[in-house]
């Protein structure tokens, strides 16, 4: 009963916010659907992809915060695509990009957990952007819609931010009292008595080998796994364990509903409307329950891909993807727990 308590509770202190749920949606499909009229669909879905991404770094914190982290993760995400396009090649080159892309945003703990969250939030994105493989001839259109949809999603935040009173996400609060680590507080961290050195080489090690993996089982969603293994593994066991599983269960859950989804509804415009129902929902709750985010997350996503997509196959791809993801997350966390020497503090990463 505690382990499915666990699994499923609720943030402590959070409430679902419906203003976030709407003005995401509306960052979402409003461009899309504006630039379709005027037959741009293609830069449309990097505008509505910008303005996915930029949401899943909405701190919910004062307004001022929130406008500085959405502009940084606009433009630094908007940096990450465009060179994910120039950097991409073979499945083994990737693979050594992504181990030191994770490293370095493991490491980046050393400033705190806003920073690293951050980082790896970019990490993810740069891997996305690696998952094309489109090239360097579309680095600047996609970073172009990148931008453009992380600041329509920072103007819409800022519009209905007043709107959001007491919906401040708990642990989020700035500390202006906190020291600033230095450059020497990071290379300080570089030896391998370290268990923050020695749990970015493993996280990267596995963020590797999913990539890999997927590489080569996988032709258009490679990297699925390498995402889950990024934003599940953490230092303490439990947390690790908790979060692989509750990406399973979401995932299965939200992938099969999807599957019906596209299977029984022909209509594009109810399909429309499904989209957009589910993107308020997804972030309605986002704080809230991290499950439930996950579960209307990959609603969300699948849906999307099965726009102009024959077949189910890659509903069945995310599925075992996040089987193998969950497989290297657990591999992960045993080898990091054996190395641990006794009493040693284990490192804060997001």
């Amino acid at each position: 009963m505690e382990r499915r308590a666990a699994l499923f509770r609720s943030t402590p202190g959070a409430r679902p916010n419906p203003v976030k749920g709407c003005y995401t949606a509306l960052a979402l499909f409003l461009p899309l659907i504006i630039l379709a009229q005027f037959g741009h669909v293609a830069f449309g879905g990097q505008v509505m992809f910008g303005a996915l991404l930029t949401a899943f770094g909405d701190p919910g914190t004062s307004s001022r915060m929130q406008a500085k982290i959405l502009l940084v993760i606009a433009v630094g995400g908007a940096l990450m695509t465009a060179l994910g396009r120039f950097i991409g090649g073979p499945w083994w080159v990737e693979g050594m990009e992504i181990f030191f892309a994770v490293f370095l945003s493991g490491m980046l703990a050393t400033y705190g957990q806003a920073i690293a969250g951050l980082g790896s939030l970019l990490t993810i994105i740069l891997v996305l952007s690696l998952s094309t493989r489109s090239g360097p001839a579309t680095a600047g259109p996609s970073a172009a819609g990148f931008l453009l949809g992380g600041v329509i999603l920072l103007l819409f935040a800022l519009l209905f931010a007043k709107f959001q009173t007491g919906h401040s996400a708990p642990g989020n609060e700035t500390r202006a009292s906190r020291s600033r680590p230095t450059l020497t507080t990071l290379t300080s961290q570089l030896t391998w008595t370290s268990p923050l050195l020695r749990f970015s080489v493993l996280r990267a090690i596995g963020a590797a080998v999913a990539a890999m993996i997927g590489w080569n089982l996988s032709g258009s969603y490679p990297y699925w796994a390498t995402i889950t293994v990024i934003a599940c593994t953490r230092p303490d066991k439990k947390t690790s364990l908790v979060m692989a599983l509750q990406n399973i269960v979401a995932t299965f859950l939200g992938a099969l509903l999807a599957d019906l989804l596209i299977a029984g509804v022909q209509n594009s415009l109810v399909i429309g409307l499904i989209l957009v129902a589910v993107t308020f929902l997804a972030f309605t709750v986002k704080e809230l329950n991290y499950i439930l985010h996950l579960f209307f997350l990959t609603n969300l996503i699948l849906l999307v891909i099965s726009i102009g997509t024959a077949g189910h196959a890659f509903v069945v791809w995310r599925m075992v993807a996040i089987l193998i993801g969950a497989g290297i997350v657990l591999v992960i966390t045993l080898l990091n727990q054996a190395l641990l020497v006794k009493d040693e503090t284990l490192p804060a990463v997001s």
